[in-house]
């Protein structure tokens, strides 16, 4: 999803709403043609209620299907992607987790090298607010501009932990909203990063099904590192 994408917000005062996300399994090697609708269904890996919302891509280097409720299941020579968004996204609707899982129940021989969980999150500002990114960053120093012009600044941050990387994104947007009003705030891209460390197939099954049904731990830590970052930007 763009920085154009459709996200709806109702003011400042709101915290930062889960608008999208993904989970990534990171494998070299892929067939990226084994993906589509009819394997998903046949595999149990889709539930059959679940319709397609555009023609399905499948090619040697690239495929996709998209469904319903915002569901994209991709997959490319290197990693296969599921992505779910919302406006905002309710993670109770959140289906892609449950997916992923039996994906790797069911494409088992595949030796995944790290699984990536992923949720863009964005803040509203009100559209009167003068609070600016660049300004947090960099205060009134005119040492930044070029030409009389300041620079958007965007910020990215990294903290390595022992088993995971947790890396977070903010810009300054204008997101489109519902009747064609622009909203101004902050867009928060967040991304936690495990590397599957173990040789035995067996045991990588065992540990990518056990970071991807640990989801919701890692949404919990995603927004509240971005509170904090709210708390600062904000203040």
């Amino acid at each position: 999803m763009t920085n154009e994408a459709v996200v709806q917000c109702d003011g400042s005062n709101v915290d930062a709403k889960l608008f999208e996300m993904s989970i990534v399994l990171v494998a070299d090697q892929n067939d990226p043609s084994i993906l589509n609708p009819d394997m998903l269904r046949y595999k149990g890996i889709v539930d059959e209620a679940l319709n397609l919302s555009e023609p399905p891509l499948s090619m040697p280097v690239y495929s996709q299907v998209v469904y319903e409720r915002g569901i994209t299941i991709r997959a490319e020579p290197n990693r296969f992607t599921f992505v779910q968004a919302g406006q905002p996204l309710d993670e109770d609707d959140c289906a892609i987790p449950k997916i992923a899982e039996h994906f790797v129940d069911q494409v088992s021989h595949i030796p995944y090298k790290a699984v990536g969980v992923n949720a863009k999150l964005f803040h509203p500002i009100g559209e009167n607010s003068t609070h600016r990114l660049t300004d947090c960053l960099i205060g009134s120093g005119g040492w930044a501009s070029f030409k009389d012009v300041l620079p958007e600044i965007e910020l990215k941050s990294m903290y390595r932990y022992e088993g995971r990387r947790i890396t977070l994104d903010v810009g300054g947007v204008s997101e489109i909203m519902d009747g064609g009003a622009a909203e101004p705030g902050y867009l928060h891209q967040a991304n936690v990063h495990r590397d599957i460390g173990a040789n035995d197939q067996r045991e990588r099954i065992r540990m990518v099904l056990d970071i991807v049904g640990n989801w919701r731990e890692d949404v919990s830590d995603i927004k509240r590192l971005v509170k904090k970052y709210q708390s600062r930007i904000l203040a």
